[in-house]
């Protein structure tokens, strides 16, 4: 048996992901809460949160759309549902903001249910209720590649041989890969569901493909809407035309440091250019919160405006 669990990624937040540990408490908050009400009623409970907080298309209670989310069958569910939030969601959440996060979380929830329904043989009048924050989480996965597919992440793997333990270690792949990989499995496990008109339980595939497509639409809309209003900062007198600078100007540097380093990082952070600051200087200003991560870069030999959480995590020359 192999078994590879993600456990980090090559890059380092800026901020504490509010929203991320918020959802992993509230989701371990509602396992705990149904778990001692398990335990209280001898078991008599277990059907009352599936029929009020599971989504059963048939019955059609809104609600049921929002708390199917953080509602869990189990302790592993959660587990590893609670490990893949916090490596792609408190990422996503440092490069596109909280509120913005919370709502690309949400919305991408939504989707995966949306898109499990449509993948069911009946529809709205399935009765086959389904659990899990899975498809909210494959949206984060959608987002993740969009936003940073050249990362690596970083896996630890476990190998048996008939039971018996025989090596461990682990080993680094590119996002894009991985993340790729997970989603035409998945893919694959609802198209043959569709095929075959699967009508009983097990995992939700067709959720995990609509969470991953519905969070690489947000993210695609959203880095639309981000280039142009960049093209539309382009046109005023602070901001810097990549094919036609041949000076510097107005420069507002940081503390002095001593380096080699030459400055050529050109910032705009929506209101004000300023430059050239060398990527030590930049690195710098973003450790230390004087630098947003909504800014954008610009350095000679590039062809438009980046986001400047790019040169966050980017090794020093």
């Amino acid at each position: 048996m192999f078994i590879a669990i993600p456990v980090g990624m090559n890059y380092r937040t800026e901020r504490l992901p509010l929203v991320t540990l918020s959802l992993i408490g509230v989701n371990t908050l509602v396992w705990l809460v149904t778990l001692i009400c398990h335990f209280n009623t001898g078991g008599d409970s277990d059907q009352w949160v599936v029929d009020h907080l599971w989504l059963i298309p048939v019955q059609s209670f809104f609600w049921t759309y929002l708390t199917s989310m953080f509602v869990h069958a189990g302790f592993f569910h959660l587990l590893g549902n609670m490990i893949f939030l916090f490596l792609f969601g408190a990422c996503v959440e440092d490069l596109i903001g909280r509120l913005r996060f919370a709502i690309f979380y949400l919305v991408a929830g939504l989707v995966a249910e949306l898109v499990y329904i449509a993948m069911s043989p009946t529809h709205f009048l399935s009765t086959i209720p389904m659990c899990g924050a899975s498809g909210a989480i494959s949206g984060c996965m959608g987002m993740y590649l969009l936003l940073r597919a050249a990362a690596d992440i970083e896996f630890k793997y476990f190998l048996w041989v008939f039971f018996i333990y025989v090596r461990a270690g682990e080993f680094e792949i590119p996002a894009w890969m991985a993340i790729m990989f997970w989603f035409l499995k998945d893919l694959l496990f609802a198209v043959l569901g569709l095929i075959w008109q699967h009508r009983g339980g097990g995992t939700a595939f067709g959720a995990h493909v609509g969470g991953f497509l519905g969070g690489l639409g947000l993210i695609y809309a959203y880095k639309l809407v981000e280039k142009r209003r960049n093209e539309t900062e382009v046109k005023t007198d602070l901001i810097i035309d990549p094919g036609a600078i041949r000076t510097p100007i107005r420069v507002h540097l940081p503390a002095a440091q001593a380096t080699s380093e030459t400055p050529t990082i050109f910032l705009h952070d929506g209101t004000e250019q300023t430059g050239p600051f060398t990527l030590t200087q930049v690195q710098g200003m973003l450790h230390g919160g004087t630098l947003n991560l909504d800014a954008s870069y610009w350095s000679e030999g590039m062809s438009d405006w980046e986001s400047v959480a790019d040169l966050s995590d980017r090794p020093l020359a």
